[in-house]
């Protein structure tokens, strides 16, 4: 009966040091709910959608694929607005992917206005290296355009001088991104809502949502072929 009793004894203890950890070596349990895997060993937690949603707002996750000005050719169409941060360290100086979030609903809604709309507004650009910008019912801008592959710079030349730009280029799977500094996207933006008849009222918009931003912040265009 005692060999009975000590025999259970050891198997509890066992079954006690499992569930903490054996010999200090702290327990690992996992969990996944809704699609967010989280894993925890000790007191560390790593979400795994948290990690996703800091790389698909930092610039270097779109920088790796290789571009080249034949790269470009084409018919793209506008999807989405596209927010991006130059660093983590940046990233969370802005808040996280929170502001980054508020700035890409409120540049839509902006850009909406102005006409410019997904699947409504077009980038050509052809092997001659001349571009066009327009929606459905108006050019918004033409000109030449050249590429800078070792800074991965977009510079677009408008004719007679008008709506020039510069804009980092990255690729998001098959999507090519466009993205501006802040101020330089304002320009921009200010000047397609002249050329498409928009009132001071509706540009002035833009400022306010662009006004805010942080040094560091990307923001421009989303285009699938």
């Amino acid at each position: 009966m005692k060999k009975i009793i000590l025999s259970a004894a050891i198997i509890s203890a066992c079954i006690s040091l499992t569930g903490c950890g054996v010999m200090g070596v702290p327990a690992t349990t996992g969990s996944t709910t809704a699609g967010t895997t989280t894993t925890t060993t000790g007191t560390s937690t790593v979400t795994t959608d948290a990690a996703s949603s800091i790389l698909n707002s930092l610039l270097g996750g779109i920088l790796a694929s290789t571009i080249n000005e034949q790269s470009f050719v084409g018919t793209w169409t506008y999807q989405t607005p596209e927010v991006r941060f130059e660093s983590e360290n940046l990233l969370a100086q802005a808040g996280g992917t929170i502001v980054a979030n508020s700035v890409k609903t409120k540049l839509e809604s902006y850009l909406a206005k102005i006409g410019i709309k997904e699947g409504a507004t077009t980038f050509t650009f052809k092997e001659d290296k001349t571009y066009t910008i327009s929606t459905k019912k108006q050019v918004i801008s033409t000109g030449t355009y050249s590429y800078d592959k070792s800074n991965r710079i977009l510079t677009m030349q408008g004719a007679l001088g008008l709506m020039n730009q510069s804009c980092t280029v990255g690729m998001d799977g098959t999507n090519l991104c466009l993205l501006y500094d802040a101020d330089k996207l304002l320009s921009l933006m200010n000047a397609a809502g002249s050329v498409l008849g928009k009132s001071n009222s509706t540009i002035g918009n833009i400022t306010t949502i662009l006004g805010q931003n942080y040094n560091g912040m990307k923001v421009g265009f989303s285009l699938s072929k």
